[in-house]
């Protein structure tokens, strides 16, 4: 209860301090202006204008119901009809493996064993410190054989014994303990009610037992077995440590539970795919082996994680989206391209080109399998959205430090009015605007709902991100949002028209250099450094390699990407990244590569806009910013090479999953 006390007070404090009341002073301000608003020539006509073009065909396009649509085009499907016979032979010899596997490995001390490990958030802190305390007992007995407990060793190991010794006795469980803690209580309190119930301490203790699952109990022989593995472990690594004089080998276990985990639990991976960005950056600190790895492993974890699910649940049930079949199409065609190229000077070339395009869009097929629930997309989404106002946060600290940038970043006629550009941990002030991009606007829908707390504080996150926006300088991404913002406000709230176009007049005011690179952007200046080595140069280069190759285009790989890019030494032209994805697929893929990449994206935002209008009124709002975000995403890449960065494929394909997992349960798994 003191904890709970002390996250109220902090809200009080937070709701009560000068900025909170600036905050609730300008929304008194605003609710007296709005009559004015609302009785406005601008406003009347602006309504007018939504209406009739919601009654067009564009808006009946894009807001049809897509489950409807997946159903009938999967009713009238011959394919379809036809595989669903051969899945449900499939699904019979599935469930006799099934049957078969529990036979053999009922009361088995691996089968126990592995029950009890895919329940961590159930681990009770009794068995955790019995196997920390046999992970000690290893390495007390294998540094006294060697004669190698000094003081210090001594010390410390008899301080973690005693320190596990403590909860020896504990049921209480990792959930539990973090549902107790100031921080899950802080962040409990930032959730909707339909995603954390708050009467916690009113509940009887069957209640209790259902919201904090236990894991199954290592009892008799299954115990034994981990604890001896745990024993014979800690003697190995501190025999290892010894031999190459490096104490950190003794960490093995807990790196290792990060990839148990990951395949017991699939869904778990998506926690680190959200935080792709943080990971890269932490990563990158000091360049390994793993550095450049680890989202491929993690993909393909996932994706034998899934079929070792679909080999032992009986329930598991395969999803369908309904842009898996754009989005499988497009993947065929590039492969299509692929095999018909021989012009290449290196086989190295078209598969560096292939994987740049078609690897990170695979994160698509595995998150739509994980996602499994309304609330889990909630939940995932808040976090998506708390790890985006960090890396804001930290693009404002940028720029109030005054961290040096490159100076390539702005044109010599801008440097006097911009002294640094806001580039995060995504290491390109760009990028850092398309990731914003896709967040903010989910920022917005989490500020439509829950208590006052829970709106002040994700509007916070969105003023954040603005802010941020704002210091990145990136002026596609600045229109890239403004797009979004404007789409958001006629779905969600037209109020926030007015406020956008109050914002746009008084932020040049407020920050001259906004005006100065704003009115830059269009000076005969710009357009003829730009008309000579800059973005239009680079577009003039890319239509030259579609008018040598319409259709086919020059291949994979070959001009205005990271793979060209890599492979520029064997190519006989400049590489420069052209700055617009769609020319780089026109320039590589011809003019089937680009339709079919357009018919892609308009997939993706029919899917999402017709999946948030169709949502339920809860979620609406949310559901609402998602799709505005993927359509920022989509504008940005016209002005910027969004794609070509894994952290964008990855986030954009993984938003598109979680918004159709917004929906209601019974609609997520056409049958």
């Amino acid at each position: 209860m003191n904890s709970l006390n002390t996250i109220q007070t902090v809200q009080r404090i937070i709701v009560n301090s000068l900025a909170g009341r600036i905050v609730l002073i300008l929304s008194g301000w605003l609710q007296r202006l709005e009559p004015f608003w609302l009785s406005s020539r601008f406003h009347d006509g602006l309504e007018g204008a939504i209406t009739t073009a919601g009654k067009g065909g564009v808006a009946r396009f894009l807001g049809g119901d897509p489950a409807a649509r997946l159903q009938s085009r999967l009713a009238s499907s011959w394919f379809a009809s036809s595989f669903s016979t051969l899945g449900r032979n499939i699904e019979g010899l599935r469930q006799a493996f099934i049957a078969w596997t529990e036979g053999i490995t009922k009361g088995s001390v691996v089968a126990d064993i592995v029950r009890h490990l895919a329940c961590p958030e159930g681990w009770q802190l009794e068995g955790l410190s019995r196997a920390g305390l046999a992970y000690l007992a290893g390495l007390f007995l294998a540094y006294a054989a060697l004669g190698a407990i000094t003081a210090k060793t001594g010390l410390v190991l008899t301080a973690l014994i005693f320190l596990l010794m403590l909860y020896a006795h504990s049921s209480a469980t990792v959930q539990t303990v973090w549902t107790d803690s100031l921080l899950g209580r802080l962040f409990h309190s930032l959730l909707p009610e339909e995603l954390v119930c708050r009467d916690r301490v009113s509940r009887d203790k069957a209640s209790r037992e259902k919201d904090h699952p236990v894991a199954p109990a290592l009892t008799g022989a299954s115990a034994q077995v981990m604890y001896l593995l745990l024993l014979f472990m800690g003697a190995g690594l501190a025999f290892y440590s010894l031999k190459i004089q490096n104490p950190l080998v003794l960490l093995v276990p807990a790196v290792l539970v990060v990839p148990t985990l990951i395949l017991l639990r699939p869904e778990l991976g998506l926690y680190g795919l959200i935080s792709y960005a943080v990971i890269d950056w932490a990563l990158r600190l000091k360049e390994t082996a793993l550095t450049s790895l680890w989202d491929d492993l993690l993909l393909v974890s996932l994706a034998v994680a899934l079929i070792g699910q679909w080999l032992v649940r009986k329930d598991f049930r395969w999803r369908i989206h309904p842009t898996f079949f754009a989005l499988t199409a497009f993947i065929c065609l590039m492969f299509f391209l692929f095999l018909i190229d021989s012009s290449y000077p290196r086989i190295i070339i078209p598969i560096d080109g292939l994987r740049v395009i078609v690897q990170h869009m695979l994160w698509f097929y595995i998150a739509v399998q994980l996602i499994r629930s309304p609330r889990q997309a909630g939940l995932i989404l808040i976090l998506f959205t708390l790890v985006g106002t960090a890396i804001a946060a930290f693009g404002v600290y940028q720029f109030i430090a005054k961290v040096p940038m490159p100076e390539h970043w702005v044109d010599q006629a801008e440097l006097g009015s911009i002294a640094t550009r806001a580039f995060s941990i995504v290491g390109s002030p760009n990028i850092l605007g398309s990731i914003l991009v896709l967040t903010t606007p989910i920022a917005l829908g989490l500020a439509y709902r829950g208590n006052a707390w829970q709106r002040l504080f994700y509007l916070g996150c969105a003023g954040m991100m603005g802010a941020s926006m704002v210091f990145s300088f990136s002026r596609g991404a600045w229109l890239a949002l403004a797009a979004a913002i404007i789409l958001f406000s006629v779905l969600q709230d037209r109020r926030l028209i007015a406020l956008l176009i109050v914002g746009a007049i008084l932020l040049p005011i407020a920050s001259p250099s906004v005006g100065d690179r704003i009115s830059y952007l269009l000076s005969p200046e710009y357009l003829h450094k730009s008309s000579q080595d800059g973005r239009l140069e680079r577009w003039d280069l890319a239509l030259e390699k579609v008018e040598q190759s319409p259709i086919f285009g020059i291949g994979l790989g070959r001009y205005g990407g990271a793979a060209a890019e890599h492979n520029k030494d064997f190519l006989p032209y400049r590489t420069l990244y052209t700055d617009n994805y769609y020319m780089k697929t026109a320039a590589e893929t011809g003019l089937l590569g680009l339709f079919a990449f357009i018919a892609l994206m308009v997939a993706v935002i029919r899917t999402g806009f017709g999946t948030a209008v169709h949502a339920p009124p809860s979620r609406r709002a949310l559901a609402i910013g998602v799709a505005c975000g993927l359509f920022g995403v989509v504008l940005h890449n016209a002005v910027e090479n969004v794609f070509e960065v894994p952290l964008m494929v990855a986030s954009f394909w993984l938003c598109a999953a979680l918004l159709w997992g917004l929906r209601e349960p019974s609609r997520l798994s056409p049958d």
